[in-house]
């Protein structure tokens, strides 16, 4: 159920007959030769899909909007090295005919021991003005259970219901080991910015669609947490000036450059080694995570490394 759009790719389905998507995307665009059609892209919980309505325009673009959920019959095909589908009809679907947790893609760690190791690291910071900073924010209960079940990404990594911890707990898991690594690195500053750097993606992000809202759009997360951060910086007033200026340093920079959208360059170097494993978690989910078909032993195209992989299955014979 709700997997559809893996079934296409696996070259498992053709015909796609009253299947229920999720539409992500939706842009009135012209053709080569000037007519009008839908392009769109759409998700269910196996993945995402691009999809096109040629025919019969006039009855089904206006339908239905981004956001809602539809049910398609059409067929898919393969073109310039994509899957896509051809949308012949289209039902708009009222929002409680779809069991939502089903559709959604989630995580395949367990939430709650993400929440526990969450709390460990949380714990494990000795700096009682950063522990308390992070107690503040995470018991804070709206804010939390949006975290908890917060995509960390639109589409490139962690792109599922539960990413955003799954990604954040890694970020400082790897953080607290790569700490003791380098000399004269500040682990608890280090990790504290970990745990802290993508909480306004809470706020960037639409939890059901994954598209970016418009206070994502027009400020971003890393200006989002920023402010979240500073305001209960000042609320608490327990940071040292410098102990405050290196965290928030840390939480603009960790983009690493300018054109990532990093407002400024990692320059210390608990910066610097924030940016690098947050850069590391990011790209290694999606190869970690990437579908291996079983024939050649390569796998779809990968975003955001921009090139497939090659993992074949391991021979008994080299083992």
């Amino acid at each position: 159920m709700y997997d559809c759009i893996e079934a296409i790719k696996k070259r498992k389905i053709k015909k796609i007959e009253n299947e229920t998507f999720l539409v992500s995307e939706k842009h009135i665009l012209k053709a080569r030769n000037g007519d009008e059609y839908v392009g769109l892209k759409l998700k269910d919980r196996s993945g995402i899909i691009d999809a096109k309505i040629w025919n019969n325009l006039i009855h089904l673009k206006d339908r239905f909007e981004a956001g809602d959920f539809v049910k398609i019959t059409g067929e898919s095909n393969y073109y310039n090295d994509n899957w896509q589908v051809i949308i012949k009809d289209l039902e708009r679907l009222d929002e409680k005919d779809v069991d939502k947790k089903a559709f959604l893609p989630s995580t395949n760690k367990n939430i709650g021991e993400l929440e526990e190791e969450l709390l460990g690291l949380i714990d494990s910071v000795k700096h009682s003005g950063l522990r308390k900073l992070l107690e503040e924010i995470f018991t804070d209960e709206k804010f939390y259970e949006k975290f908890v079940h917060a995509p960390a990404a639109k589409s490139m990594h962690h792109a599922y219901v539960g990413g955003l911890l799954e990604h954040t707990v890694s970020v400082a898991r790897i953080a607290s080991m790569l700490a003791e690594n380098y000399e004269d690195i500040d682990r608890d500053l280090l990790v504290t910015a970990a745990l802290l750097h993508d909480i306004g993606k809470v706020y960037e992000l639409d939890p059901v669609t994954f598209n970016y809202t418009t206070e994502g759009k027009l400020l971003g997360h890393i200006i989002i947490g920023y402010t979240v951060i500073q305001n209960k910086i000042k609320e608490l007033n327990l940071l040292k000036e410098e102990t405050r200026i290196n965290l928030l340093h840390c939480i603009l920079s960790h983009h690493g450059e300018y054109e990532y959208g990093s407002p400024k360059k990692p320059k210390t170097k608990e910066a610097v080694l924030l940016h690098l494993i947050d850069m590391l978690d990011s790209r290694m989910q999606p190869v970690v995570d990437a579908k291996i078909d079983e024939n050649t032993g390569w796998s779809d195209m990968i975003k955001i490394i921009g090139k497939a992989i090659y993992a074949p299955k391991k021979s008994k014979e080299l083992l």
